[in-house]
């Protein structure tokens, strides 16, 4: 517990900079993807903007990526991948393994628009909102229906080159219209799952 609390008061500065970088950046990251979704789909999809990701949050994601470093240490592994996936959170500062300290999502109608979307934006369309596609997340590829609580989505992480000579990761998130209905409804049990006390639902 003592090692943990002394790592996370060296990451709070790496914090406190990704969150004031993304509070900087996030009205423009939003405008330019909105602007270059409805170029390219009009009233087909609808773009939402999410808030910034809260320090608090940050910190929550920081702790876990330390936890799950310090328990891989006693664990071999046997899958090559896994392991790679693995090391990454062993890089430090811990807070670069934060994907969408900025958000956007995109709700389609149906899997033939959602794919349609993220073709686009693996293609052409990045560059249109002035971004680069670094991962494609893709959560219904997941073999085990309770990994992500049984919700699906595609998850497109990008490099967005802002103003200031400022870049940042963020995340695009498109969802099918009625799974993004329900994720709605079920965001209170989600938050009550991730909860480390009763204070923080």
């Amino acid at each position: 517990e003592e090692q943990l609390e002394g790592e996370l008061e060296r990451e709070e500065v790496c914090i406190s900079q990704l969150h004031r970088r993304a509070t900087l950046l996030d009205g423009e990251f939003q405008e330019s993807v909105r602007r270059a979704l409805l170029r390219q789909f009009q009233a087909q999809v609808d773009f939402h903007s999410a808030p910034v990701k809260t320090k608090a949050r940050m910190r929550e994601k920081v702790k876990g990526y330390w936890q799950e470093a310090a328990a891989n240490k006693h664990h071999r592994d046997h899958d090559q991948d896994e392991h790679h996936d693995r090391a990454k959170h062993h890089q430090l500062p811990l807070a670069g393994n934060i994907m969408d300290p900025i958000r956007s999502t995109v709700v389609c109608d149906g899997p033939a628009e959602m794919l349609e979307v993220v073709e686009w934006l693996v293609g052409a369309g990045a560059a249109d909102c002035g971004l680069t596609v670094v991962r494609v997340k893709n959560k219904f590829a997941a073999a085990d229906a309770s990994e992500h609580d049984g919700y699906r989505d595609l998850m497109v992480s990008v490099r967005y080159a802002g103003s200031l000579n400022l870049n940042i990761i963020g995340e695009i998130q498109v969802h099918d219209r009625r799974l993004h209905a329900l994720k709605l409804q079920m965001h209170k049990l989600y938050k009550v799952k991730r909860a480390t006390h009763v204070t923080k639902i």
